[in-house]
């Protein structure tokens, strides 16, 4: 079995719903998200979570150098963030997963957990979240994080329950 997880995947694409469902079948592994790590942040500084990708170079790099630190040495993670395919590419004992999903499932999901928003709103505050998030990665590494070389799995998790996903992705480890 794999030492490390990692699940990428766009906003609203089910990355955190398949750690969490992964985690509960793994005991004593622990999630690690660098986008809750940003939400924090985010909150510290009284500002939309929408504005993650604008917080500034020196602050990516940094986080993305935490975790990758973590990475290298953590035994039993699972780590969910869009660069964590990219950040464990070189290590061999790592499963990277992609979790895909058409953009209005993603909206629509999004819409559940803030139904303060219209679908028309959903749609247009995810689809930015993705163009931003796509840009600033591609400015601070120049990379797609949605470029297939850096995943051993690609799902979609549009067409998957959430236990169908933590099946494959166990499916995965325990094969690799």
């Amino acid at each position: 079995m794999k030492r490390i997880l990692c699940i990428s995947g766009d906003a609203a694409s089910g990355k955190t719903t398949a750690a969490r469902r992964v985690a509960a079948r793994l005991p004593g592994w622990r999630i690690v998200s660098t986008g809750a790590r940003f939400r924090e942040l985010c909150a510290e500084l009284g500002l939309d979570p929408q504005q993650i990708s604008h917080l500034g170079d020196d602050l990516h790099r940094a986080a993305d150098e935490r975790m990758a630190e973590e990475l290298a040495r953590e035994q039993h993670l699972i780590a969910e963030a869009r660069l964590v395919g990219y950040l464990a590419r070189d290590l061999p004992d790592a499963l990277r997963v992609f979790c895909a999903c058409p953009l209005e499932v993603r909206a629509a999901r999004f819409r559940e957990r803030e139904p303060e928003f219209s679908e028309e709103e959903a749609l247009a505050r995810v689809s930015e979240r993705d163009r931003a998030d796509t840009d600033n990665l591609r400015h601070l590494y120049g990379i797609d994080y949605h470029d297939a070389r850096y995943y051993h799995l690609v799902l979609d998790t549009s067409v998957l329950s959430p236990d169908e996903v933590a099946d494959r992705i166990l499916e995965a480890m325990r094969e690799a």
